[in-house]
């Protein structure tokens, strides 16, 4: 008995393992996501570049990526986790290096579409390796807490590479996250292994898509109701963490009169909320609401909404302190930014194992349009 409970400790500490392995992934995606967009200042004195120039940047990674989202999801259930941590990787870290070299801004236009469909790999391959990892009842708790990599990594690209843009230049800072994903995919490639049994069920995949056309794939997402609702869901989540990201810092600045710096940093702390909403979500869903998440998206839903309410219509009124402020803002985050793994591991509920990768690319579609029609 104590050796069967011993073996069964390692499997876990093994499963958590994994999970830190795979949330470096999103890390690394994440320091370029939203750390080069910390850099547009040194673009736009090198370029000449006015403000929505500077946006077309985000508008262009975020359509390839949306776009190509199904394919990439169908290529990770083919191929598998492995191949699709270690090339997404690999690509990411050769187009970060690449900006380096860029001569005008329409070819770092391009480069940020391309490097927009090597990102597209992240999500489908995070939450299958997930899925195959853990089982039903600590997925949530999982994704939630692999969800964090993409702001942990905003917020550490955010801070660092304007600090090496100041050191040395734009065109060497942003070699910096390209070395970090060429030696992660090393570091993958080496240590990470597929779940035993995970390889047949790729090949069974493999010969299954070899057998059926793209879009006979397809038309079995668009009958699964239960799929296409949770990604018409994902529509309205997308745009409500759009809408915050885009509208929140200017909200503060002029709504409450605040100070360009403050607003920032009334930013940065919603970011703070975000990570960890969604990792406390997923725990409260695996736990103390035994896996249900339609009540916990309900009760989410609801403090959003109170919380949305009372800084926009009522909290302006009593002339509110700095520290009342960012507690709403951490709030704000919390609850309206902090729902992508409790998404995520809804979306893996869908469908079987093997075709979790396009499943998540094809909600990735609905909640990818949501944040840029925001």
């Amino acid at each position: 008995r104590q050796t069967t409970k011993n073996q069964q400790n390692k499997k876990t500490s093994f499963n958590w393992y994994i999970l830190f392995i795979v949330t470096l992934t999103s890390v690394v995606a994440g320091i370029y996501r939203d750390g080069f967009a910390a850099l547009f200042p040194f673009l736009q004195t090198d370029f000449g570049l006015t403000r929505t120039q500077l946006g077309m940047h985000s508008t262009l990674f975020y359509s390839t990526s949306a776009i190509v989202a199904i394919y990439t999801g169908r290529l990770v259930d083919i191929k598998g986790t492995k191949w699709g941590l270690v090339f997404g990787s690999v690509f990411m870290g050769v187009f970060y290096i690449l900006h380096s070299f860029a001569p005008s801004f329409i070819v770092i236009l391009l480069l940020a579409a391309f490097t927009g469909l090597t990102v597209s790999l992240n999500l489908p391959t995070v939450s299958k390796a997930v899925t195959e990892w853990f089982p039903y009842q600590y997925r949530s708790t999982a994704l939630g807490i692999q969800s964090m990599g993409f702001p942990a990594g905003g917020l550490i690209g955010a801070i660092l590479l304007p600090y090496l843009g100041n050191l040395f230049g734009w065109r060497k800072a942003i070699i910096f996250p390209g070395i970090i994903a060429l030696l992660y995919a090393f570091f993958v490639s080496r240590i990470y292994t597929e779940k035993k049994g995970v390889a047949n069920n790729n090949k069974k995949s493999k010969q299954t898509f070899n057998n059926t056309n793209f879009w006979n794939c397809f038309h079995q997402l668009i009958v699964n109701r239960e799929l296409l609702i949770i990604s018409l869901f994902g529509f309205f989540l997308g745009s409500t963490s759009s809408v915050i990201t885009a509208h929140f810092t200017l909200f503060l600045f002029l709504d409450y009169n605040l100070p360009k710096t403050i607003a920032g940093l009334g930013f940065a702390i919603v970011q703070f909320g975000s990570i960890f909403g969604r990792a406390i979500w997923g725990f409260l869903c695996d736990g103390l609401l035994k896996t249900n998440k339609r009540k916990t998206f309900f009760y989410m839903g609801i403090l959003f909404s109170f919380i949305a309410v009372v800084l926009s219509l009522f909290l302006h009124t009593l002339n509110p302190s700095i520290f009342t402020l960012f507690l709403f803002a951490f709030l704000i985050g919390f609850s309206g930014y902090g729902w992508p793994g409790l998404y995520n591991a809804a979306i893996t509920e869908t469908v079987p194992e093997e075709n979790v990768g396009i499943a998540i690319g094809f909600a990735s579609l609905f909640m990818r349009s949501g944040m840029m029609l925001a």
